[in-house]
């Protein structure tokens, strides 16, 4: 099973370019915001050197495939709809959007870097946009939306806590469905140091 790697962004920063290009697929690729509606997948392939010459043994691998001396290794790319600001309340594709986003194993980020795109993902004039609040803007969506997650059932978790459920187990429990392990929620207690209070 290759590994599922969402495409994220504003709306025309070029996810479905990218993932036409790297899927060889034809998806629809238009000026007006959220051209792609709901998500599309499609595999790529990550070209890397196969190393089994070099120590002179055979090679029959289960997941990617040598040719020539390349491996190609299989990925999902999933063309995901572009965000909004305040997604996280619903805005846009809003919340449909983040709970795919969070299916993937990773996320690749797709920004504008030439600034032609403004605050809402409407294409403008070169240099007007700014790349850096658009990346922060979607780091910000995707913070705000586990913040949610997690005041929306902070009831919850006070009842397990008080039946005898470790606080780590609660949480992750909360969160399991978005692909967060224990180990996730632990290291996030311990990089903001709230693991001294468990």
């Amino acid at each position: 099973m290759p590994i599922k790697i969402g495409l994220i962004g504003k709306t025309n920063t070029g996810k479905t370019t990218f993932f036409n290009s790297a899927t060889l697929s034809s998806e629809e690729i238009s000026s007006y915001p959220f051209t792609t509606k709901s998500p599309v997948s499609g595999v790529a392939h990550a070209i890397t050197l196969c190393v089994h010459p070099e120590f002179e043994i055979q090679d029959n691998p289960n997941n990617s495939k040598c040719l020539d001396g390349w491996r190609y290794i299989p990925i999902e790319l999933i063309d995901l709809p572009g965000l909004i600001k305040d997604a996280w309340k619903g805005k846009g594709l809003g919340n449909q959007f983040l709970s795919i986003s969070a299916q993937s194993d990773a996320l690749l980020h797709v920004v504008d870097a030439s600034g032609g795109i403004d605050s809402t993902g409407k294409i403008s004039e070169v240099g007007t946009g700014d790349p850096i609040s658009d990346f922060a803007d979607i780091e910000e969506e995707l913070i705000m939306w586990y913040h949610k997650i997690l005041e929306g059932n902070r009831d919850k978790i006070s009842k397990l806590i008080k039946t005898g459920t470790d606080v780590l187990d609660a949480i992750t429990d909360l969160y399991r469905g978005i692909g967060v392990t224990k180990i996730h929620v632990k290291e996030t207690f311990r990089a903001t140091n709230l693991d001294l209070l468990s």
